[in-house]
């Protein structure tokens, strides 16, 4: 078995799913997720957990990617961030240069990668 790549899930056979029509994913963080059958073969189940806003949002800084923020993370409640220090661009939330890298660690929904 290769390593799970980021933002990459597995699926889950599971035989009440199948009774119920529902699919369940593991996520690259080990959370589950189960979604409707039909939905998925419809949207993908990558699209119904982005619009869901379960997957996390990659983080930029000076140029190399430094960690995760919640899909629904608001820069407008984080301390220790002034307006204007985390900017969303499309699919990555972007860290202005000037912050401190501890300034990051000091937002409580943000996970740092190893």
């Amino acid at each position: 078995m290769h390593p799970k790549q980021d933002g990459e899930m597995r699926k889950i056979e599971r035989k009440e799913g199948q009774r119920r029509g529902t699919v369940t994913y593991q996520l690259d963080d080990g959370r589950y997720v189960t979604l409707d059958e039909n939905a998925v073969a419809q949207f993908g189940a990558g699209n119904l957990i982005q619009w869901l806003g379960i997957e996390r949002v990659p983080v930029m800084h000076r140029g190399r990617r430094v960690g995760t923020l919640p899909a629904d993370f608001e820069p407008l409640n984080a301390r220790r961030v002034c307006p204007g220090d985390l900017k969303r661009e499309g699919d990555v939330w972007v860290a202005e240069e000037k912050l401190a890298p501890e300034n990051l660690d000091a937002v409580m929904e943000f996970e740092r990668d190893i």
